[in-house]
């Protein structure tokens, strides 16, 4: 169990902070929170890497207290008989600067040569610790401190579906397009996300992305 504060956020949220770094142990125990405090009633609940976000449909005036009381019950709950069950999602990603526009000028900001660039953001398998910023964006941890590069310093207006990018420690991918500051080294063809499916999103907090390399023929391959 961690230790947590809980503070009010107006008339319809909590916010629940725990005062620890990202960690598999705390990843476990936020999935299995999440989990549990969906079965509230009229609730939605959204995690990052350390806190939770209640929100709740109807208003906690005259009821905060006993609400709270709840929220505290289950965050102190036992997690024992509940596991993540994670997915390993092998994902193909194509370092070529056709799709990747960033890549040999991230690579001199990092003093690495392209292929090594490639070797080290293939070598880990990530963690997926939630979905943010756009639906079905994967923030995911595991990324060798070599590649660590602050984001850029003017974000792109226009970043493609699908680009693989790296900001501050973290590495990502764009479901949309959008705007963004993160350095685009790559780009994979999978969808990650469909609003006419259910699920919507490829991935959920727990599972874990392993990417490899394509070349840019297999790219096209994989769009038609």
């Amino acid at each position: 169990m961690y230790n947590f504060t809980i503070s009010r956020l107006g008339e319809y949220a909590m916010l629940i902070q725990v005062a620890e770094k990202p960690s598999q142990d705390l990843l476990q125990w936020l999935v299995c929170k999440k989990e549990q405090l969906q079965s509230l009633p009229a609730v939605e609940v959204v995690f990052t890497y350390n806190e939770i976000l209640v929100k709740f449909l109807l208003p906690l005036e005259g009821r905060y207290d006993t609400v709270r009381a709840s929220v505290e019950e289950i965050l102190e709950s036992s997690i024992e008989s509940i596991g993540i069950n994670g997915v390993l999602h092998k994902v193909p990603v194509c370092y070529n600067s056709q799709v990747a526009p960033d890549l040999e000028e991230y690579a001199s900001q990092v003093n690495l040569k392209v292929d090594q660039v490639v070797a080290l953001h293939t070598s880990p398998v990530y963690s997926v610790y939630f979905i943010g910023f756009l639906p079905g964006f994967p923030y995911l941890d595991g990324l060798d401190s070599k590649l660590h590069l602050e984001r850029k310093a003017t974000p792109s207006q226009f970043i493609q579906p699908g680009s693989v990018a790296i900001g501050g420690a973290q590495t990502g991918i764009y479901p949309q397009r959008s705007p963004g500051g993160w350095h685009v080294i790559g780009s994979t063809p999978v969808q990650l996300f469909d609003i006419n499916k259910n699920p919507q999103s490829l991935f959920k907090a727990g599972d874990s992305i392993k990417f490899y390399a394509i070349t840019l023929e297999e790219y096209k391959v994989y769009e038609r």
